[in-house]
């Protein structure tokens, strides 16, 4: 029986590692979940927003399967998914720090960093501290570089005066009134809200416990890396991906400031899963030019 048991969790253990599923280990205390498609020697990576993990992104990592030119990694950060919830560290430029620790184990000194709601936030808390030498470009979906600012003109998640009370309903809301908060955030992220979808989406978030998303939340209404994102126009390929009721405040930015960038628009908040062909098909075209340069 014990022989019979061995055998059948020894081929699940196969199947988990033939679908990608890794780990590794960044401390006594971290170790991060990521799955990985592809044998190219760049790295597309896939950084999730609030909450979210490397779920949201199966799309993308379908679409790379068997790629011989681009691996595409898609992980959990700190506190998320399936990786570590420890108690310190929650804190955008702490998830940077940890992206650089698992850059470093894994080996990968070629990436594309593709971040999606706080993980843009993420992916640029990287470049403001470790520079743009392993990046060979930047996807950004669905998040600018300011997170807060004066009034809704500017491409920002919150205001400053908090006077729309968005920014306090994910940071007090989300431990007072954790399910309401889940279940409107994800109606907003949807074109197509059905209750499955906000199923699944609430059942992600349930990963993330609500004082995390608190901190995370309080602590990246400061950050600005507007200076650090300015500074890489036309020095590496830049692509924004954006929802489509935001497209007249973040195209006035990023023509202002990067105008080498290349900016598309469409559906909402989680495009890329929601409108999967769209999307993958943009991110073709912008690989195809960054192959170019």
């Amino acid at each position: 029986m014990l022989k019979f048991l061995i055998i059948i969790f020894s081929g699940l253990g196969f199947f988990v590692n033939s679908a990608g599923a890794e780990e590794v280990k960044l401390s006594e205390d971290l170790t991060i979940y990521y799955e990985q498609v592809g044998s190219g020697d760049t790295t597309i990576i896939f950084i999730p927003g609030w909450m979210m993990s490397t779920e949201v992104f199966k799309h993308q990592l379908a679409h790379f399967k068997g790629s011989t030119k681009y691996r595409a990694l898609a992980y959990d950060p700190r506190g998320q998914g399936k990786s570590s919830k420890p108690i310190e560290g929650h804190t955008y430029q702490q998830h940077a720090r940890d992206l650089a620790l698992m850059l470093e184990k894994l080996a990968l000194d070629k990436v594309i960093l593709a971040g999606w709601s706080y993980g843009v936030t993420e992916q640029l808390a990287y470049l403001n501290q470790f520079g743009s030498k392993k990046i060979k470009a930047m996807i950004m979906i669905d998040t600018g570089p300011d997170v807060s600012g004066a009034s809704r003109d500017e491409w920002v998640w919150y205001l400053n005066d908090d006077s729309d009370g968005y920014a306090q309903s994910f940071t007090v809301g989300i431990i007072e009134d954790r399910e309401n908060v889940v279940r409107e955030f994800s109606k907003w992220m949807l074109e197509d809200p059905t209750p499955e979808n906000i199923a699944w989406l609430s059942k992600i978030a349930s990963n993330t416990s609500s004082s995390v998303a608190s901190i995370q939340n309080a602590t990246g209404f400061y950050l600005d890396y507007s200076k650090d994102l300015i500074a890489l126009d036309g020095k590496i390929p830049l692509l924004y991906v954006v929802r489509d009721e935001i497209r007249e405040v973040a195209d006035k930015w990023i023509k202002s400031n990067t105008p080498s960038a290349t900016a598309v628009y469409m559906g909402k908040h989680l495009m890329f899963w929601e409108r999967a062909e769209e999307f993958n098909k943009a991110m073709d075209e912008f690989l195809s030019s960054v192959d170019t340069r």
